[in-house]
């Protein structure tokens, strides 16, 4: 029973705008989620830095 190995499903992003939405797998969603978090960090601290000021 040591075998078995656990279902991984495929790592998914979708970008949409408007009425048009696209689906990438494996190695492209890892990036569309690495510049997304990366995007939301940057807004993130722009709005932290616009309080501030």
């Amino acid at each position: 029973m040591s075998n078995i190995r656990r279902f991984q499903p495929a790592k998914k992003a979708t970008v949409c705008f408007k009425n048009n939405c696209v689906t990438v797998y494996d190695e492209a969603a890892e990036i569309l989620n690495t510049i997304a978090i990366t995007a939301g960090l940057f807004i993130a601290l722009a709005l932290v830095a616009k309080a501030i000021k």
